[in-house]
């Protein structure tokens, strides 16, 4: 659903024109705050969430984790790279690594149309605090999650403690 499969020698991939493209991996022990911050830099008018799904930028964040850490970094997602201090991008690196590495512990976010090698779905959106919580009290602070669009995709926040 979300990508593509082609069997070939390691030592081949870094030549796949995708793989020239595609920012660093998030979860890597080498990707620190600092690398984030700079990553992110680049694209300083655009709005943080559209940052984060950009793949250019960095790799394999999706839209439940971007919503997930700007979250828990009580960041709104519409607002723009250049208005985050850098304390704001560090709690949201850390925030991000957080939300990835929970989602990797839990097998992922899969819903029915996929499971893995045997046969168990993804157990994160069990965990999940704002993503499809529309409706519901903000785990923090009690407000209602709102759901919006943000980048062409489903966004969900809290209006209290993500404000622009």
């Amino acid at each position: 659903k979300f990508g593509w499969v082609r069997l070939m020698p390691t030592v081949e991939i870094p030549n796949i024109d995708f793989m020239q493209k595609v920012g660093p991996e998030p979860l890597e022990d080498s990707f620190t705050a600092t690398d984030f911050i700079t990553r992110l830099a680049r694209r300083p008018k655009t709005n943080i969430k559209a940052a984060l799904l950009d793949q250019s930028v960095i790799a394999g964040v999706g839209n439940i984790y971007a919503d997930e850490s700007l979250w828990g970094a009580k960041i709104h997602p519409l607002r723009l790279v250049n208005t985050l201090a850098e304390q704001e991008m560090t709690l949201l690196y850390h925030e991000l690594r957080d939300v990835m590495n929970l989602a990797v512990e839990k097998g992922g976010s899969s819903n029915s149309t996929y499971v893995n090698a045997e046969g168990q779905k993804g157990s994160y959106m069990n965990f999940a605090r704002v993503f499809r919580r529309e409706g519901l009290a903000c785990p923090r602070c009690g407000a209602i999650i709102e759901k919006s669009r943000v980048a062409g995709r489903g966004t969900h926040t809290c209006p209290v403690c993500q404000v622009i």
